[in-house]
């Protein structure tokens, strides 16, 4: 007597996994660009400073000596000046891009390219003023004649109280991460930051370069089938509401927060997470932020926007405490 194989039913398929709200103070990209763009841009820095015999008032006289006492020290341009601007403007596209994927953050500055020879640094400072994360893409090479150039980003809190009863020095205080090729690193632009000082070969091409700038918020962004016009005004008195009935002073909470939600053809909201929370309150230990959150995101889950022919996505960048200046 024969007997066919049983056949399990197959298991049930999973929602895919929502990713946690990004909290932490640094975050690190490794490969953050193709290869190929990554190499061809390192290859424009190397072009320019070859036959160092040859060079011309009208192609090399492009860097400026940023030099501020117990502050800065390194030579810094406008990167098209030395990398093919097509290249930069990809560079440019892509970190857009995954700033808005990522962090909800639409506010891209134009780059810096600096260099950093033998004796340059920066001092201990932060970037309050300049943005919401500060970005800073390698173009070092990994195998270099030249030591230091990481970025250094200090550790939150109050260093004194965290360690009263145990001594601590350099990496205690701070993490420090070293300018790989390729790699893409952001901070908090109020967190204390530096960079070790670089030391060895004079060889330009042996230094540390890095594309850098700022992050910050631009307007709630809608892709997909609503129309802005349709999508904006219900979040918005969501809003309003939840700031004339907040349960606990919001004055003193500072930062980012950006939300994400996904809306349905219906109207519904299928998901509402939290992608970027950077908002800090002066008490470490104060327990109404996380509750203020959940209230804002069960008000932003209950809303119903207007029918659509196909899904649609809304992004909202919320600022609590002072804007931006004017640049």
């Amino acid at each position: 007597m024969s007997s066919s194989p049983r056949r399990h039913p197959a298991p049930p398929t999973l929602p895919e996994a929502v990713p946690a709200p990004i909290r932490d103070r640094f975050l690190i990209v490794d490969d953050f660009l193709p290869l190929e763009l990554a190499e061809a841009m390192r290859q424009g820095i190397d072009e320019h400073f070859a036959n160092p015999g040859a060079h011309k008032p009208a192609t090399h006289q492009v860097w400026n000596y940023w030099f501020v006492p117990e502050l800065y020290a390194y030579l810094r341009t406008q990167p098209e000046k030395v990398i093919e601007r097509g290249l930069v403007d990809q560079f440019q596209a892509r970190l857009t891009a995954w700033s808005n994927e990522t962090l909800g953050l639409a506010g891209i500055t134009w780059p810096y390219l600096s260099l950093y020879v033998a004796g340059c640094r920066q001092g201990l400072h932060n970037d309050s003023t300049n943005g919401r994360f500060g970005f800073v893409y390698s173009l070092t090479r990994n195998e270099r004649l030249t030591t230091g150039g990481e970025t250094i980003v200090h550790h939150e809190g109050d260093p004194f109280r965290r360690q009263l009863t145990q001594a601590g020095a350099g990496r205690s205080f701070y993490d420090a991460i070293p300018p790989r090729f390729n790699r893409l690193v952001l901070f908090d632009d109020r967190m204390p930051h530096a960079v070790e000082r670089v030391d060895g070969s004079m060889d330009p091409r042996e230094g540390r370069f890095v594309l850098h700038g700022h992050l910050s918020e631009g307007e709630g962004a809608v892709t997909g089938a609503l129309a802005s016009e349709a999508a904006m005004p219900p979040a918005v008195e969501a809003l309003r509401a939840f700031v004339g009935a907040a349960p606990a002073p919001l004055e003193a909470y500072q930062g980012p927060l950006t939300i994400r939600l996904e809306i349905a053809p219906d109207g519904s909201v299928s998901l509402c997470r939290v992608l970027l929370d950077r908002v800090i309150h002066p008490n470490e230990r104060d327990p109404n932020w996380a509750p203020l959150v959940e209230t804002l995101l069960g008000r932003l889950r209950a809303l119903r926007f207007p029918a659509a022919p196909g899904p649609s996505r809304l992004t909202l960048p919320l600022l609590f405490g002072a804007p931006l200046p004017e640049r």
